[in-house]
């Protein structure tokens, strides 16, 4: 089949590169538009990059519902999005007669919406996965056309996870257009389904009053980015990974600093193992408190 593919960051990358391998045809690429930097420079994002290196024409609409005429001409039978960033209107699926399907992070209709990965490791999940679906107007509404399912490890962060299930979606996507005419989809179970939205910034900063588990799953969460956060002493500091351990005291007080940095939760504790503080350079928590180490006692907690 000629495939249109709409993605943007670095999840999408691997379902580019196997449909360039597979026996479709990808005739064009959509994605976000350049994001601005200073002095007049712009940032390519990972799937123009991609694309570009394979020779494919790329587009770049600030609006996709604003331009369906645009998507025709690339004379796709069928699009396939995957963390595209924008919402299909009915007109912008109607352009492609055997529709748009989407490769999403989560086994639906679990974990609908933009964070499915953060969620299912903040949720405490052992199990998730990626599903096909085919696009509709609602969000993550789709009938399902595959489904793969993964273990989280204990320890596995966000970053880590994405990127396994970025190869897992792009396996699934090129077995699921190989047989696609023959494939019989199902409905999802809209009683069974959860939402999730996009992370704000106030969702960044470490909640030491939960438990130590539930504390160490939103530090892996949120890691590498946008990265979990704390205040200590009026500086905020990104913490990469901790580990839950034995400890008590009042929430959110450093209880240790000498060998190991422990932060006391609302249930146990937290040992931190990779710590940044402003202007500096991610470190191990050891190389950090050779050169540095906190009052016990100190209260970490967020933005006043």
């Amino acid at each position: 089949m000629k495939v249109l593919f709409m993605g943007t960051p670095e999840f999408a990358v691997p379902s580019l590169e196997r449909l360039m391998s597979s026996a479709h045809t990808v005739v064009g690429v959509v994605a976000q538009p350049d994001r601005a930097l200073k002095r007049g420079k712009v940032e390519y994002c990972a799937v123009k990059t991609a694309a570009l290196r394979h020779g494919l024409t790329v587009f770049q609409p600030n609006r996709i519902r604003d331009d369906v005429a645009r998507l025709k001409e690339f004379g796709a039978d069928i699009g396939v999005t995957a963390a595209y960033g924008q919402l299909l209107t009915q007109e912008v699926l109607d352009a492609f007669p055997k529709g748009v399907i989407n490769v999403h992070a989560s086994l639906l209709p679990k974990y609908r919406g933009a964070s499915p990965i953060y969620s299912a490791i903040l949720g405490g999940e052992k199990v998730t996965g990626v599903t096909i679906m085919r696009t509709e107007l609602g969000l993550d509404t789709g009938d399902m056309l595959a489904s793969v399912s993964t273990e989280i490890g204990e320890t596995e962060t966000a970053s880590e996870l994405t990127s396994r299930l970025a190869v897992l979606g792009a396996e699934l996507l090129e077995k699921t257009l190989d047989g696609y005419d023959g494939i019989e989809a199902v409905k999802q179970d809209d009683g069974k389904a959860t939402k999730c939205r996009t992370i704000k910034k106030a969702e960044e900063y470490i909640d030491f009053t939960r438990d130590a588990k539930a504390v160490a799953d939103q530090i892996r969460a949120l890691a590498d980015t946008p990265c979990a956060k704390t205040v200590i002493g009026g500086e905020t500091y990104k913490i990469y990974a901790a580990a839950a351990t034995d400890g008590s005291g009042e929430a959110g007080v450093i209880t240790e600093s000498g060998d190991r940095l422990v932060i006391a939760c609302g249930s146990g504790a937290v040992e931190i193992l990779s710590i940044q503080a402003p202007g500096k350079r991610r470190l191990g928590i050891a190389e950090f408190l050779r050169g540095r180490k906190f009052e016990i006692g100190a209260t970490c907690g967020k933005p006043q």
